[in-house]
């Protein structure tokens, strides 16, 4: 019995468990400001804590009987995913392909259709692309793990990743299909160069 308090009792003191659910995403354009007035952050709900990963080399031979020895050489950073849901206006998608076409110097056009369906006039075929340079497209996607704490504090963050001249080189396809009401979803695919760390104190109200 004393095992099962000494457990709720260290629970208590570290803001209780985690729960996976509770999280915020925001994705910073160049000023540091929200993008889409901090929509992403209601309309996000898949993404990840990047991992840690380090490249490695072996030496042998150091000394007599020790073997192959692994050394880290290079940080490694993988891809992360992002899921949105969609508002009726499509924002998720209209800005993740506005980003994309950043990067190729082709953002979406504006608006050249009616709702009667008169036609979209496509671009000229033999037309070419710019890729720009990363300061234009890339941008600071912010993901910070929170926990449902009291009134004062509805949202602690427990830890915060900055990830670093983030962009996107995937948009999912996003399906389409009669039958039971579904929520339009989006995930997209980003790159970024690196990511900085930050470890907020549960008990202490940390604003994000």
């Amino acid at each position: 019995m004393s095992s099962i308090n000494n457990f709720l009792a260290t629970m208590n003191a570290n803001g209780g468990m985690s729960l996976a659910n509770s999280f915020a995403v925001q994705i910073l354009e160049e000023d540091g400001s929200p993008a889409e007035n901090n929509i992403f952050e209601f309309l996000c709900d898949e993404a990840q804590l990047p991992n840690i990963q380090a490249a490695s080399g072996t030496i042998e031979g150091r000394y007599t009987g020790e073997g192959q020895v692994n050394y880290p050489h290079t940080r490694v950073f993988t891809e992360v995913q992002l899921g949105f849901q969609c508002d009726a206006n499509m924002t998720p998608l209209k800005y993740l392909n506005d980003w994309y076409g950043r990067i190729f110097n082709e953002p979406p056009a504006a608006e050249s259709t009616t709702f009667d369906g008169t036609p979209v006039t496509p671009l000229a075929a033999n037309r070419t692309n710019r890729l720009q340079y990363p300061k234009e497209y890339c941008r600071t996607v912010k993901i910070i793990k929170t926990e449902i704490g009291p009134d004062s504090a509805p949202l602690r963050p427990s830890v915060t990743y900055l990830l670093e001249r983030a962009w996107p080189f995937a948009i999912d396809a996003v399906p389409l299909q009669f039958g039971s009401t579904l929520l339009t979803k989006v995930t997209c695919q980003l790159y970024y160069t690196r990511h900085t760390i930050v470890h907020n104190n549960i008990t202490q109200s940390v604003p994000f």
